[in-house]
């Protein structure tokens, strides 16, 4: 498990989901109670700003945990919600 500071994380998804909220012209507030798949942002570019968190924040994220869903209540995460998920599930990175 990688030592995680939680602000330092969820400012990073922040950072990350407002940035794709405005490539995309997304009219939506990205907070830590924002679900970026409940605003229209697609799993396929969420997998990239998780690819992007791993850079910036020196981690390794499973391949098998996709921090903005929970499978067993089929529910999209709010954001502080995928932090606590990456967080418990995060390795070091490289």
């Amino acid at each position: 498990m990688a030592n995680l500071d939680s602000t330092i994380v969820e400012k990073e998804i922040i950072k990350s989901v407002d940035a794709v909220r405005k490539k995309f012209k997304i009219d939506a507030v990205v907070n830590g109670d924002c679900s970026p798949g409940g605003i229209g942002i697609a799993s396929q570019v969420l997998l990239n700003v998780m690819r992007r968190l791993e850079g910036t924040l020196g981690i390794a994220i499973p391949h098998n945990c996709y921090i903005f869903h929970d499978k067993k209540t089929k529910r999209q995460l709010t954001i502080k919600e995928a932090v606590e998920k990456l967080i418990k599930n995060a390795t070091d990175g490289n």
